[in-house]
């Protein structure tokens, strides 16, 4: 039997698709096997029935530069030019079946290609190992884009194919649903060469844990990461990623810039290696580790069998094909089935393995020596002589196209040409790979050159300079648009947008984006937004604007003071009128009613609720625990049963110290269904209580504290989790140090898909050189996911205010700050998933909630109250840190000026001799500067652009003054730098709130 396998280089490359071919090669004795070499030497050593066919490059893809017909599309060019040249090195041979793979597109021709080039063969057989759209969709790149084209290219080359065979069950299954052809199975026995499984090496340390492949998305190398990160450190001795990394279309992006951020937020010992040889990973499946090869998407995966068949305990992702197969054909042989949508879940079984290696691997090594690894379906020779069946309607309109690209290439190749003659082609092919490369050098030259030319719309004192000359005709277009119906008046506040952010920036030209995204003068523009939106009948976006105004230049310089009163009055904010009365009412008595405000919250917060319930299902064994995990749930249903398997992990929680309270706020769901469900399969100490009717956030709270049976509480949503030693750790801190009030961690912020699996890292909450007084400049500082605290601080200083919709947290922080003791511990150990829905801290409402939570305590009133009681160098300390601080989130360092102002007031009354006041006139000047340029009044075409230098030389001198005299050990040794845009005035609460304007009519 003669097999053309229309593929090339077998001997030479590498992938996976070349490595079956030389196993059936190797396999198939009596098969001769011919493929096409085109970079392959043909001295390359190779098995005796393996027989290489020189590449005859007679058609190039240029040769179609002028081809523009409808049909047959310009996508199936490649396809065409790529046969007719396999086609052409084979002419005049006979073969008994022409094998192609489906991950390249060249079958779609290949029948009237061969039938040109008078190649005489029985039948076309489509070997399947999966599609590469597939691949290209589930990877890094461009969002996980479709390729329409080259989806209708791989389904065209499955139906014009005359029998289709693959050694995947599940992708043959997948193909079913396509078209219901005939295909066969080709089980991987027949070709794999089974290695003889042994005992690890004897070693002392613990297993090393190693990912193994190609680092593309689908083979899961960030789940491998992320599993890692929650395995125990003391578990395992080492981590490695091995295998190449995958590229976009133009190299210019890796797999290893995502997931190497990946590492660095999380556990940053984990090693990146390079592939290794066959040799090496032999050695490696002989030694004392666990392979993982987490596929979320895979036909089969022969490294996995690989790896299991030398007796190593291998991880292997449920997407992967070769799940099935072992499930099938060896069910009594163990390996660990990681869910790709909840991977948490094979932690204990990982776990297991870790801790009891060697027995695990005496096991595995047990039942591979007593299966048997003998296959009863069909061999190759068996299938290549399979009935045809194909669609015969896709065939022929296949023969059409390829008729017309061929009559199109022939009329073009008449009349005399050097190109024609196949020396000069030769050379010309030749010519043109060694000029490929110097294209693309230029290619992205000419890129680099235009990120320079844009390079300075990236620092924001440059693009707002520059931008700052067309303001004024920015302004007369949008303030001067129509607003006579709803939809004008959507279409106008969609201008404003653009005017003050980045909307639409992603489709804007570089003009555009000089024309748009203005930080300077946004008192005008919120005001004008705030118009536009009560015309809407957007009362609290309207308010929230306006009182925006008010805040950024401490005064209520437009009268606008009585309309948000009456706004929030309107929409239920009465405690927020009341705050922002004080605040921006009567200078003369602004502190003293500010100070009353923050008084009397302390006051009446000081008592928790006698509680009444709808139900109350308490499963908990014993009437004191270590730790509470008190937990808010309302629509939480669908998040639920993720959220208690991981928590199932903590090492407190399996050791029946620590309790979990779920609060079911009145919620619509079915909550308590799903914890029924899950109860007696978790069986952990948790207690559940559902209210009567929905309460905030805060209330629900409230009631788990009052339910709670522990000393030390933890706080968490179903869109948060911790790290299985999380509770442990802290507690343990809280424990040594009994001055010790509130413990936290870094945490990290992630992009997760609707059933929880990640998607991205979005930032890292990183609190290192903490000093309590930083939470003064920004509040994630100090945090509830990844920390605990004691129960005893609710008894010295009150309980949540349930009067709070989302903002409740932020005000206990600023109610209990200046009495407490925190501490952050240097390890990663929250985690939020940030699911597609919107997050109910993210709003209008809570920005509004702010400025009794937050704002309030900024004011002189709410300096006394933080400082009363402490010493002047503490308060010295925060005025330099107010100058020069990195907020958790960031990596610059950023200022803020208002707080550093009423801090300097506050110590010029306690202690007006103070050194640090040396920087007070410095402050104030800096201050005013930039409330002007968030208030131009005149406004004239230069005016802008003259506010803007002015500032940035007011500030480019107070910086050199302040430098001069620098106290960096006060600063954690940072260093002022004021750049406008880098003061917490620009950085909290200036983004806009982007209202719905698609069913205006």
């Amino acid at each position: 039997m003669k097999i053309l396998i229309a593929d090339f280089d077998l001997f030479k490359k590498m992938g996976g698709g070349q490595t079956f071919y030389r196993s059936i090669i190797k396999k198939n004795p009596q098969i001769d096997f011919y493929y096409i070499a085109e970079k392959e030497p043909l001295d390359t050593p190779r098995p005796p029935n393996a027989h290489a066919l020189p590449y005859q490059e007679q058609f190039l893809l240029t040769d179609f530069k002028n081809f523009f017909e409808v049909t047959p599309p310009k996508w199936v060019e490649r396809a065409f030019v790529m046969a007719s040249n396999i086609a052409a090195s084979a002419i005049n041979q006979r073969f008994d079946v022409v094998d192609v793979p489906d991950y390249e597109q060249w079958g779609i021709f290949l029948h009237p290609a061969l039938n040109y080039f008078k190649v005489d063969f029985g039948c076309i057989a489509l070997s399947m190992h999966g599609v590469i759209s597939k691949t290209l969709r589930l990877d890094w790149f461009d969002g996980g884009r479709g390729n329409i084209p080259l989806d209708l290219q791989e389904k065209m080359q499955y139906q014009t194919a005359d029998i289709r065979y693959g050694i995947s069950k599940s992708y043959l299954d997948e193909w079913q649903v396509v078209d219901k052809l005939n295909s066969s199975y080709y089980n991987p026995l027949h070709f794999l060469d089974i290695p003889q499984p042994t005992l690890s090496l004897p070693s002392e340390s613990s297993p090393s844990v190693n990912f193994i492949g190609r680092t593309e998305k689908r083979k899961g190398p960030d789940i491998f990461v992320d599993l890692v990160w929650w395995i125990p450190r003391g578990n395992y001795s080492q981590a490695c990623l091995i295998g190449p990394h995958s590229y976009n279309y133009n190299n210019t992006q890796s797999s290893q810039d995502y997931f190497t951020g990946m590492i660095n937020h999380r556990q940053k010992d984990i090693k990146l290696c390079p592939p290794m040889t066959r040799s090496e990973l032999v050695e490696l499946f002989a030694s004392k580790s666990v392979t993982f090869v987490p596929s979320r998407y895979d036909t089969l995966n022969l490294v996995a069998l690989e790896s299991l068949f030398s007796g190593c305990p291998t991880a292997i992702g449920s997407g992967a094909g070769v799940c099935r197969f072992l499930e099938e054909s060896f069910p009594e042989v163990p390996f660990i089935k990681i869910d790709v949508n909840n991977i948490y879940e094979s932690l204990s079984e990982i776990d297991a393995v870790l801790n009891n290696y060697d027995q695990y691997r005496q096991n595995l090594v047990d039942q591979i020596r007593s299966s048997t690894f003998t296959a009863n379906d069909p061999t190759l020779g068996e299938i290549y002589q399979d009935s045809v069946d194909f669609n015969t309607e896709i065939r022929e309109e296949l023969n059409q196209w390829y008729s017309q690209l061929f009559t199109y290439w022939s009329s073009n190749q008449s009349g005399f040409s050097l190109g024609k003659i196949p020396g000069i082609k030769t050379v010309k092919t030749q010519v043109k790979s060694k000029i490929k490369p110097i294209y693309k050098r230029i290619q992205n030259t000419i890129g680099e050159t235009k990120a320079r030319i844009k390079q300075p719309l990236d620092e924001a004192r440059n693009a707002q300079t520059l931008k700052s000359l067309k303001l004024v005709n920015r302004y007369k277009y949008t303030f001067n648009a129509s607003e006579l119906t709803q939809k004008d008046l959507g279409n106008k506040v969609k201008e404003c947008w653009k005017l003050g952010s980045a909307f639409g920036g992603g489709n804007q030209s570089l003009q555009e984006k000089l024309e748009n995204g203005y930080r300077i003068d946004r008192v005008r523009l919120w005001r004008e937004i705030a118009r536009i939106e009560e015309l809407r009948g957007n009362e609290l976006i309207a308010a929230t604007y306006k009182l925006r105004g008010i805040r950024l230049l401490d005064q209520d310089l437009f009268g606008d003071l009585s309309y948000i009163t009456r706004a929030l009055n309107n929409q239920g904010f009465s405690k927020e009128a009341n705050v922002i009365q004080a605040m921006y009412g009567k200078p003369a008595d602004r502190e003293a009613q500010c100070y009353e405000l923050i008084e009397q919250a302390l006051l009446d917060n000081v008592l928790n609720n006698n509680w009444d319930y709808e139900l109350v299902d308490d499963r908990r064994d014993k009437s004191v625990y270590r730790v509470s995990v008190i937990v808010s749930l309302y629509n939480a249903a669908a998040k639920l049963p993720l959220f208690l398997r991981t928590l199932q992990h903590q090492t407190l929680v399996q050791r029946g110290e620590a309790e979990i309270i779920l609060v079911d706020s009145g919620s619509p769901g079915d909550e308590y269904q799903v914890f029924q469900e899950l109860a007696s399969e978790l069986n952990i100490p948790i207690v559940y209580a559902r209210s009567k009717q929905r309460e905030t956030i805060q209330t629900a709270w409230n009631r788990g504290i009052d339910l709670s049976r522990a000393r030390f509480l933890s706080f968490l949503g179903v869109d948060e989790t911790i790290l299985p030693g999380c509770l442990e750790i802290l507690a343990a801190e809280l424990d040594e140090d009994p001055e010790l009030d509130w413990v936290t961690g870094h945490s990290l912020v992630t992009s997760v898909d609707k059933n929880g699996s990640w998607v991205s890292d979005i930032m890292p909450y990183d609190r290192k050189k903490y000093q309590q007084d930083l939470v003064y400049l920004e509040t994630c500082y100090l945090s509830w996911v990844g920390a605990l605290y004691r129960r005893s601080i609710h008894d010295r200083f009150g309980y949540y205010d349930g009067s709070f919709r989302g903002a409740g947290d932020t005000e206990f922080k600023s109610r209990i700050l200046p009495f407490i003791k925190s501490k952050v511990v240097d390890r990663t150990l929250g985690v939020f998933w940030n699911y597609p829905d919107e997050r109910t801290t993210q709003s209008p409402a809570i920005e509004i909630e702010d400025m009794r939570a937050w704002y309030l305590h900024r004011t002189l009133a709410g300096v006394r109250y933080a400082f009363a009681d402490r010493s002047v160098e503490e308060l010295e300390k925060l005025i330099y840190l107010s100058l020069c601080y990195r907020k958790s989130y960031c990596t610059h360092t950023s200022t803020d000026l208002e707080y550093a102002y009423n801090l300097c007031l506050y110590l010029k009354k306690i202690h007006p001799e103070s050194n640090a006041l040396k920087y007070f006139q410095g402050i104030e000047t800096l201050l005013n500067a930039y409330r002007s340029l968030d208030w131009i009044p005149k406004l004239s075409r230069f005016s802008p652009v003259s506010r803007v230098i002015e500032t940035r030389k007011i500030a480019s001198q107070i910086q050199k003054d302040h430098q001069r005299s620098w106290n960096h050990e006060s600063s954690l040794g940072l260093t002022p730098t004021y750049q406008i845009f880098n003061d917490n005035r620009h950085e909290q609460h200036s983004f806009l709130w982007f209202t719905d304007v698609d069913n205006n009519s």
